[in-house]
């Protein structure tokens, strides 16, 4: 793992449409969940939106994982991302009208949708395959 995403990394992780974020209730039991994400390449920072056992478990413990990738038959074409985060839930300010604008942007379902909060995950290690 490094801590430097490249210009490939930064680009697949801002067009893949469906993350997995990984995260650990106060137990330490894993959870796991497929998410619509919206990367900021500047500041280096993942944005979802969701109020499930995801977003408990990360108001908790703020570590998490996250990972994106495509799978082809043909295994010489596999590609994918995997980033440790650490979360922040984001209630107002600049941050989250920056988050729900690129939401928006990317998701045309988040067009009407109201967001009160919004998680950050901003990655501090990343590692990379087939990019």
């Amino acid at each position: 793992m490094h801590t430097r995403l490249s210009a490939k990394e930064k680009r697949y992780l801002d067009r893949a449409r469906v993350c997995r974020v990984a995260s650990a209730d106060g137990r330490g039991t894993p959870h796991v969940a497929p998410l619509c994400h919206a990367f900021d390449a500047a500041r280096r920072t993942v944005y979802i939106a969701t109020e499930g056992r995801t977003a408990r478990n990360l108001r908790k413990r703020r570590s998490a994982s996250l990972a994106c990738d495509d799978y082809f038959e043909n295994w010489g074409r596999l590609r994918g991302l995997v980033a440790h985060a650490r979360a922040l839930t984001v209630r107002r300010g600049p941050e989250l009208d920056r988050a729900v604008r690129l939401l928006k942007r990317k998701y045309k379902q988040y067009e009407d949708y109201e967001f009160d909060e919004v998680i950050a995950l901003h990655i501090e290690r990343v590692s990379s395959w087939g990019l």
